[in-house]
């Protein structure tokens, strides 16, 4: 029978037990965080424009937007010891490369 770590045993206490617990028991929990912490800010972003403008959103804008966040968000997560690592930090940063350059080249000219 494999042993599954409490919390308790964890022996992690404050704001960076609560974060570092689910990541060293669920692997996937930051890449998880990220991507919803993308999507919000992505559908956000969308959606205020489209609102505010009374036409379509800018896709574009808004996705360079959202990875500027979750890639800012990313960086932080660094200064919390275990709670992210370097595999993430580089898929966050390739993807807010790639955003960047999709709204440089595509950007309209209004």
């Amino acid at each position: 029978m494999s042993h599954y770590d409490t919390f308790q045993e964890f022996n992690q206490t404050g704001l960076t037990g609560l974060l570092t617990y689910p990541a060293h028991v669920v692997p996937a929990f930051t890449p998880l965080l990220l991507f919803a912490i993308f999507m919000i800010t992505f559908l956000g972003t969308f959606f205020g424009q489209v609102r505010i403008t009374g036409r379509g959103g800018d896709f574009f804008s808004s996705f360079a937007v959202a990875s500027f966040f979750m890639t800012f968000t990313s960086l932080m997560f660094t200064l919390v010891d275990g709670l992210i690592n370097t595999a993430t930090i580089v898929i966050c940063v390739g993807v807010l490369v790639g955003s960047v350059l999709m709204l440089m080249t595509t950007k309209s000219r209004d």
